[in-house]
């Protein structure tokens, strides 16, 4: 066992999680990070990430701030908080577009100019294009030379937590004989969405459109330790090439790409008057109207672009995802004649919208409700995608300095049980049970599929919730694991039956349908922004007995704004 002591703790070495540390350390104060893999390549842009979003205040109408927040609080209404928003995107965005030259990665073309595309319902295009292929690597170099303490391939298991403040976390090393118990006076949440919760239409669990290991641990930490969640009974799909779970299509639509069904029809605007350009969700639900009318299969036709945006297109799509120019080529295709097809993706525990995520409750600090705890990217409920990543993640390193520098420094509790945590923490490395987890995984994933899926209803809902909480005792105590990295998967399968189970909660309670697919109930088919324009938060019984998850609902306002 190691025990070690620092200002902050980051769980989770991403994007998000590595800027909290750089904000950390220019505070002067020490932090440790702490991620399942290696921070040089972890994460969901560990392979490379193409685009940014941003407004750049060039004097067109859609290009400020006040035009940016309209077309967040229109596409995210009901789950944005536009103060929060603003917070910790708008007021951190110039400086994050300063430190993308620091590290080496700049969202600049050669000539100083930017490559902007518009897609998913912008009213402009918001999307930076750039060559981010080396992005992760030169971020982690960049924390590692500030003095932030990297612990590589430690899988963190649960919060330590005294007198309802949070005051460090423990976990295990996945290779190595080793367990750590670190006390810090805050700790950052940051490890990114939740992910392998539904069936994958290829088959195969790791093939997913964002990192497969990122399964909800901060959000079942956070929960377990008495923080709310909210915003976790949305699903999010997107659009990927045939099976192949590839990010990168928002280039694709964003450049002028088009999307036709097997009779060469272009027929998005069925489903929503921007065509194209709607928002992610109508695009899959076009697909997937497409197919159940018989019109399917569905395509990309990228063959109308310029030479030189085909060109652009064929360099960009690997900064994604490597291996897709090799899927293109294993399959023969070539974008400038050919059809590609394209499909949904697997489900995922996700926000709403490509600015607004689900998880762990934040406010405009990035604190959660727990004293000690903040939460940032895509764990948090107001934090989504890369580029609020960048700028929640040093958002919450910096207020977590400030609170600690503001504050009068006392001695940290002692982690005085921590023998006892490393016992229980390593208990199931041999033990005699009859499940291995990947057992447990695929009957999780089967619950959600056929329940909490794009058409949902009271009587799913409930069966869902109930499945998954007599699942509890034996994802928990009926789990066996061969070694650490089996280990690890263990207590992947443990949070995801909890974000599971809060999903389903949250669902049931809110008793409308928003955001097409992500939140569709056929017994209350219409959005109702009287009773229901807001969030529903999740928070564990009370009494900490087996009861279903508790459930409230916080009105939102958009007076000042909108």
């Amino acid at each position: 066992m190691e025990e070690l002591s620092t200002d902050v703790l980051v769980i989770g070495g991403g994007v998000a999680g590595l800027n909290a540390a750089l904000a950390v350390r220019e505070a002067g104060l020490d932090v440790i990070v702490t991620d399942k893999g290696a921070v040089a390549r972890s994460g969901c842009a560990g392979g490379g990430i193409d685009h940014f979003m941003a407004y750049l205040e060039t004097g067109e109408p859609w290009d400020s701030r006040q035009a940016y927040l309209e077309y967040v609080g229109r596409t995210s209404w009901g789950a944005v908080d536009l103060a929060v928003h603003e917070a910790i995107f708008c007021d951190e965005l110039w400086p994050a577009l300063q430190r993308f030259r620091e590290w080496g990665v700049p969202l600049e073309e050669e000539d100083g100019s930017y490559m902007r595309t518009k897609s998913f319902g912008q009213p402009g295009p918001y999307w930076i294009n750039f060559n981010g292929k080396q992005f992760k690597p030169r971020l982690a170099r960049a924390a590692r030379q500030s003095g932030a303490k990297m612990l590589d391939r430690v899988s963190t298991v649960d919060l330590l937590v005294h007198d309802g403040r949070v005051f460090g976390a423990y976990g295990f090393h996945i290779r190595r004989d080793k367990f750590y118990v670190i006390r810090a006076r805050a700790v950052i949440l940051a490890t990114g969405g939740t992910n392998r919760i539904y069936e994958n239409p290829s088959g195969w669990r790791y093939n997913t459109w964002l990192c497969p290991v990122n399964t909800g641990d901060a959000q079942a930490m956070a929960y377990r330790a008495g923080a709310g969640l909210a915003n976790v009974e949305y699903m999010r799909i997107t659009l990927v090439p045939k099976n192949f779970s590839a990010a990168g299509l928002n280039a694709l639509m964003g450049m002028g790409c088009r999307m036709v069904n097997a009779l060469g029809e272009e027929f998005m605007e069925r489903y929503d008057p921007a065509g194209i350009k709607a928002p992610r969700y109508k695009l899959v639900e076009g697909i997937l109207g497409e197919m159940q009318a018989g019109r399917g299969p569905v395509y990309i036709d990228a063959s109308s672009l310029p030479e030189d945006e085909l060109r652009h297109l064929s360099t960009t799509l690997a900064y994604d995802k490597e291996t897709y120019p090799d899927y293109l080529h294993q399959k023969g295709l070539d974008l400038r004649k050919d059809l590609l097809e394209i499909g949904v993706s697997e489900g995922m525990q996700g926000g709403p919208t490509e600015v607004c995520g689900s998880g762990v409750k934040i406010d405009a600090s990035c604190r959660t409700e727990l004293e000690g705890l903040y939460a940032a990217g895509n764990c948090a409920d107001q934090a989504r995608s890369f580029h609020m990543a960048v700028t929640s993640g040093y958002h919450a390193g910096k207020e977590a300095a400030k609170e600690i520098l503001d504050s009068p420094r006392t001695a940290l509790p002692e982690a005085w049980d921590a023998v006892e945590k490393e016992k229980q923490a390593l208990q199931p490395l041999g033990r005699k049970a009859p499940y291995r987890p990947i057992e447990l995984e695929q009957a999780i994933a089967r619950v959600v599929s056929e329940n909490l899926g794009a058409v949902r209803n009271e009587r799913g809902l409930s069966t869902a919730l109930a499945k998954l909480q007599s699942m509890k005792e034996v994802v928990e105590g009926e789990m066996t694991a061969q070694n650490r990295h089996e280990l690890r998967i263990l207590y992947e399968v443990i949070n995801m039956r909890t974000m599971g189970e809060a999903m389903a909660a949250a669902a049931l309670f809110r008793r409308e349908s928003r955001f097409g697919i992500g939140h569709f109930r056929v017994d209350y088919p219409e959005t109702d922004d009287e009773h229901w324009l807001g969030q529903v938060v999740v928070k564990k019984p009370s009494d900490g007995s087996g009861q279903a998850p508790r459930t409230e609902f916080r009105p939102l306002s958009y007076a000042p704004y909108l």
